[in-house]
Formats: C-alpha cells, sequence, structure tokens
C-alpha cells in the first residue's frame, strides 16, 4: 500500500498515536510510514520514553507536595499549641500570681484607732472564697496615706483572703483602702469612717417626694430590723415637707430615745426635707383607746440644728477640738467627715449616754 504521510503529518499524529487514540486506518498509516522512516521512528520513541517517564516524576511530585503539607500542618499545628501554652501561662501568671489592684468593693473592712500607738488598724477580708491578697504596703503622701494589696485567685502560694495593716498616723490627715482616686475613705481627722456612713451618703436624696429613695435610707439604718414593721406617709404639698413613721408595735421610752439618733441622720439627708415625724404605740397603752394609745413625736430642721450646736461646743470642749459649729443640720451630710462628726454627736447624746 502507498505510503502517503509525510514526516509532518505523521509527527503531528504521533501524541496520539503513542497514547492509542488513532482509528484503524491512521494507526496503520502511521506504522508503515514509520518502518520506512528512521528519523520519525526516533522521534516516536523519544516521545514514548519522555511519556513513560512524566507519570513517575508526577508521582514523586505529588509525593513531595504531600510531604510538604503534612509538614507544614504539624508546624502550624505546633505552633497553635505553642501559643495557646503560652497565653494559658500569661493567664494562669495574670490570675495567681500578678492578681489585680485591691478593690474595697467586696471586702470586709474593720477599721479602729490605736491611741497607744497612735496608729490605725486595718483588717481587710474577702467576702468570697475564691480570692487572696498579698503585697500589702502603705504609701503616705503629702499627709495621706494609702493602703494598697494584690488581689489574686486563691492558690499554694497565695491561699489567705485576709490582711492586716497598721498605718502610722503621725502627720496624716486621711487613710485610704486602694487610694483616694478609687479607692474607700477609711479615716480622717481623728474620725474612723464607717463603711453604713458612706452608703448612707451615696443614699442621700434632694426630694423628700422620692418615696424609694427615703425608704432606702430607712432601710440602711435598718429601722424596721430595730423597731419593727412601720408605714411611711410624706407630706409634700406644703411646707413644713414632713416625712412620718407610723410604727405598728408598742415602743418603750428607751426605744424612742434611741430611735431619734436615726431620726436626725434621715432629716441630713433628705436636702428639702424639713420635719421627721413618727407615732408609736407605748408600751404601758393597754386597755386605753385607740387615740389614747397613739404617741407622736418628731424633729425639725430647727431644732435638729440648734441641739448639734451645743453637742458640737460641748465636744470641742472636752476633747480640745474645733469641729465647726454648722448653721444648718444638713451641711452634715457633705462630706463623709462631717456625716461622721454628727454620728459621733448624736450616738454620744442618744446612745451612749443612756
Amino acid at each position: 500500500m502507498k505510503n502517503d504521510l509525510t514526516c509532518g503529518v505523521v509527527r503531528d499524529l504521533l501524541p496520539s498515536y503513542i497514547e492509542g487514540l488513532l482509528g484503524e486506518d491512521s494507526r496503520k498509516a502511521v506504522d508503515r510510514h514509520l518502518a520506512a522512516c528512521p528519523a520519525c521512528t526516533a522521534q516516536k520513541e523519544a516521545m514514548a520514553a519522555r511519556t513513560e517517564t512524566e507519570p513517575e516524576e508526577a508521582a514523586k511530585e505529588v509525593d513531595f507536595l504531600k510531604r510538604v503539607k503534612k509538614g507544614t500542618a504539624k508546624k502550624i499545628v505546633l505552633a497553635v499549641v505553642c501559643t495557646a501554652a503560652v497565653l494559658l501561662a500569661a493567664a494562669g501568671l495574670k490570675l495567681f500570681v500578678i492578681g489585680t489592684p485591691l478593690q474595697p468593693n467586696g471586702l470586709a473592712v474593720i477599721a479602729a484607732v490605736q491611741p497607744g500607738y497612735n496608729s490605725l488598724y486595718v483588717s481587710v477580708s474577702s467576702t468570697g472564697s475564691g480570692n487572696a491578697f498579698h503585697g500589702w504596703k502603705v504609701e503616705t503622701v503629702d499627709g495621706v496615706a494609702s493602703i494598697y494589696a494584690r488581689d489574686v485567685l486563691v492558690s499554694a502560694l497565695y491561699s489567705s483572703g485576709h490582711g492586716e495593716v497598721s498605718v502610722p498616723l503621725e502627720g496624716v490627715r486621711e487613710v485610704w483602702l486602694g487610694g483616694p482616686k478609687s479607692g474607700r475613705l477609711l479615716w480622717q481627722e481623728g474620725l474612723v469612717i464607717s463603711q453604713q456612713t458612706l452608703d448612707l451618703l451615696e443614699a442621700k436624696t434632694p426630694y423628700c417626694g422620692d418615696a424609694p429613695a427615703l425608704g432606702n435610707i430607712a432601710a440602711l439604718l435598718q429601722i424596721e430590723a430595730g423597731y419593727g414593721p412601720y408605714t411611711m406617709s410624706l407630706e409634700t404639698g406644703a411646707r413644713p415637707y414632713t416625712w412620718t413613721l407610723e410604727f405598728q408595735q408598742s415602743l418603750d421610752t428607751q426605744d424612742w430615745l434611741v430611735l431619734r439618733f436615726y431620726l436626725y441622720q434621715m432629716l441630713a439627708l433628705v436636702e428639702n426635707l424639713d420635719k421627721v415625724a413618727y407615732t408609736y404605740q407605748p408600751s404601758d397603752a393597754q386597755g386605753r383607746t385607740a387615740e389614747d394609745r397613739t404617741r407622736s413625736g418628731g424633729v425639725s430642721v430647727e431644732s435638729a440644728t440648734r441641739l448639734l450646736a451645743v453637742l458640737t461646743k460641748k465636744y470641742n470642749e472636752l476633747h480640745h477640738t474645733d469641729w465647726p459649729v454648722h448653721e444648718s443640720i444638713k451641711e452634715y451630710a457633705e462630706s463623709p467627715l462631717e456625716y461622721q462628726r454628727m454620728v459621733t454627736l448624736l450616738r454620744e447624746h442618744f446612745i451612749t449616754r443612756q
């Protein structure tokens, strides 16, 4: 049969010929040409050799890529594990060793002056079981002493949720737990400032018509706990604005005398309040009519201011102090120190002397 294929045509057909993709007639034509053409035969053999090695090279390349990918994955996992370990270690260091600055909230604090040592004893305890303290120190700057510590989670390293420190008061005007900017005032100019004083000043309200605010003040003073259930009425339509407590159970003479200790504070803490009044049943009222059984009393701004002026002068003479005499009881609620002074005067007059 005539060999009618040129070398150029055969070389174009060689890829399909090697891969077995040609039809029978075309394949036979290429066979005849190759049998008579050494050059095209050599080209065919070279192409066939490359075709045989390409799968092996491709396999080697795929295997190499798999190894690279596997190694990269291991490195990524290792990096993630190392990063997590570093973060956990940092968190543990922060929580259990470094901690945070001591915050007064959530702490039980006892502060008392030690007269013989001219120092302030301070005891601090955590109200929770998971906190511990360390690094107690006292810094005094310009007459202001600040108590600092670190708050951490309980661990084998730090396990005490209690701390005690003594602050020398020589040349000191104020003592703070945690510093004056964000801490709690403990002592100022000779007086320990109680937590109740701070809480009551926080609850101070300008309006006697704000019944929830007045109820909060009474709750902080523990009126119901001390004197039993009561109802509350407010006179805000005309002066004198009056807050009246109507007690449901009987009170004896000692009870209502001590009650006045709290009434003065209530009067000071409501800015536009003119009078605090009360009604009660005397303990010897059995057999009397309802009208005869009821007793009442009250404290006005004027009478309270006069009494505090007298008590302040007596206190200054006795203790050689120079506490100011205020023009109104309301001025005692303008700072923790003045409020604590008022409480001191009232306690000595209504409670200590009883």
